[in-house]
């Protein structure tokens, strides 16, 4: 009985038995081809030496794990000038020489290798039906026959991390087929230029990020390779620059922070609000004795938040104390255990740099126009207020709408609401809390952004009043539409601009980086390769990195990268 799909070499074989056990079926195969040849000199026999039976494994059929039972047959050689005398038959569609899996069983096993790994290949297999270890997945992984990379006329260049901040390797991305070529061990230049030096042909056109590094192995290897920044890091390390003009200006920050929550106190008022004659308070409520001051103890949080500042605190004026003693900000750096940026940050703060308070998104906020709408109208019961927004999608509850609408109610609402017992508190209104710098460099560049309460107020007066930031954030704007815009001369009369531009040093030596790289960035303005294809292949080794828990070595993670699934 043959079958045609069912079994590995259909053709050549025929079914004896099968039998069904609970967790497994074995077939018992015979092969129906009456010679073979010798794997040496090719020559056909028919004299059957011996016969011995071999097991090997196949896919699974319903879940059940198959086994095949077949009889080899050894032959008598038929050349007496062949040095093996007996040879075993060879059904290559069956199984391979010494191999205990069907080839189809094996190309399985990798296949589920390089999407899953070993130890989770293992799981799946064992839901699937087949009995197999990590190991035996690695290695049928390791066995297959590598993928030749494309030669790469047009190829880009980036670093991964194997260890974030510790070790890192360089991967070379193909930008016409969209491929990795290779991963290579560090990211250092030696190592780009010598694995340029083994290629066939040197590239036409390089894309990289603007390190130095890959750009010295560049120019070594392939001197007349296009480089090519990418644009993506342009736009970035510009908005780097405005991060650092802010970071040096914490006071004028404070200072408009101030005048933007003057502002806001002032819009709050509500209009059209009807006046609520002041009631008279009792004479026990305006009586109030006089006590001695009490401290009292703050909770674990908040203490533990004063701690830290008072850390913070001392911190920065050491470094100040030994800037003034004359020590270098690396020597600063290792005394005091913090990085040389975080020295150069605080060194060119001017003041101490508080730190941004924590806005956390409520689902209210998304309604407060309709609110603000119905609270003008004279509605005032939380209960209506809640009922209006749900209409319109809002799923909270009511004490979210109740703690948000607080601040808007006046006094003599609060005590009424509250009773004449409770204790009469001044009237609150909403407090702007102070962005970070990675923040506010957002706000000042993207007119789209989903601003909070009182930040468009806070960015009005920062470029009314601060001539570096506002200065700064221009220049950043000018620049990322120049970049997008693809528009040369516009970075030319840009670049001029901003090495003339006195008030802002970190966007004038942001300018002078651009004259040192002026052909590289030319060629990412002009030509159409950037190195996004590059940057995507990153994502998708950081993906593979994870799938492995990061404790693969370099020639399985080539394998899984350069490799693509079925």
């Amino acid at each position: 009985m043959q079958f045609n799909g069912l079994l590995p070499a259909a053709n050549s074989v025929a079914m004896e038995s099968l039998r069904i056990t609970p967790t497994s079926i074995e077939v018992e195969l015979r092969c129906t081809v009456g010679s073979a040849s010798c794997p040496i000199c090719q020559t056909f026999s028919h004299r059957v030496h011996s016969r011995y039976v071999r097991v090997v494994r196949d896919l699974p059929w319903g879940g059940k794990s198959m086994v095949l039972r077949f009889s080899t047959r050894r032959f008598f050689c038929n050349n007496t000038s062949c040095p093996r005398c007996i040879f075993a038959e060879e059904l290559p569609g069956l199984a391979r020489r010494r191999a205990r899996g069907t080839p189809r069983l094996d190309e399985t096993l990798v296949h589920i290798g390089l999407e899953c790994g070993g130890e989770p290949g293992r799981r799946l297999c064992g839901e699937l039906g087949i009995q197999t270890s990590g190991d035996t997945i690695l290695r049928r992984l390791r066995a297959a026959p590598p993928r030749q990379g494309h030669a790469g006329r047009v190829i880009g260049v980036d670093d991964f991390a194997f260890r974030r901040g510790q070790d890192y390797g360089t991967i070379v991305v193909d930008h016409e087929s969209g491929d990795v070529i290779d991963l290579l061990p560090d990211r250092t230049s030696a190592s780009l230029e010598a694995w340029l030096a083994t290629r066939p042909s040197a590239p036409m056109v390089v894309t990289r990020d603007r390190s130095g590094v890959y750009a010295k192995a560049i120019t070594a290897a392939a001197p007349e390779a296009v480089q090519v920044a990418d644009r993506w890091h342009l736009l970035a390390n510009c908005r780097e620059a405005l991060v650092r003009v802010l970071d040096r200006h914490h006071s004028p920050i404070t200072e408009a922070m101030s005048a933007a929550q003057s502002q806001r106190s002032a819009a709050d008022t509500v209009p059209n609000a009807a006046p609520v004659a002041a009631a008279p308070l009792p004479m026990a409520l305006l009586v109030v004795p006089l006590l001695p001051p009490v401290h009292v103890p703050l909770s674990l949080s908040p203490q533990q938040s004063v701690d830290r500042r008072a850390k913070r605190l001392a911190r920065y004026e050491l470094v100040l104390e030994l800037n003034r003693q004359g020590l270098s900000q690396r020597a600063m750096g290792r005394q005091l255990r913090i990085s040389q940026r975080q020295v150069r940050k605080l060194l060119h703060a001017g003041k101490f740099p508080e730190r941004a308070k924590r806005h956390y998104a409520k689902q209210v906020d998304n309604y407060v126009q309709q609110l603000r709408a119905q609270w003008a109208a004279g509605v005032r019961t939380v209960c209506e207020l809640t009922t209006h927004i749900r209409t319109l999608g809002y799923t909270g509850g009511g004490d979210m709408v109740r703690r948000y609408v607080a601040p808007w109610r006046t006094p003599e609402e609060r005590l009424r609401l509250r009773g004449p017992k409770t204790r009469l508190r001044l009237p609150t209104s909403p407090t702007l809390q102070r962005p970070s710098s990675d923040r506010l460099s957002w706000l000042l560049l993207k007119d789209d952004i989903e601003r909070r309460t009182g930040e468009l107020d806070l960015v009005n007066e920062l470029r009314r009043n601060c001539e570096p930031i506002r200065m700064a954030s221009e220049l950043a704007r000018s620049f990322g539409k120049a970049v997008r815009g693809r528009d040369v001369n516009a970075l030319t009369v840009w670049t001029e601009c901003a090495l003339q531009t006195t008030s802002t040093k970190e966007m004038n030596g942001f300018a002078q980086g651009m004259v040192r790289n002026w052909p590289e960035v030319k060629a990412a303005i002009g030509m159409q390769w950037s190195n996004g294809r590059t940057e995507g292949h990153v994502n998708r080794l950081k993906l593979i990195k994870r799938k492995m828990y990061g404790r693969a070595k370099l020639d399985l993670l080539r394998i899984r990268v350069l490799r693509r699934g079925p």
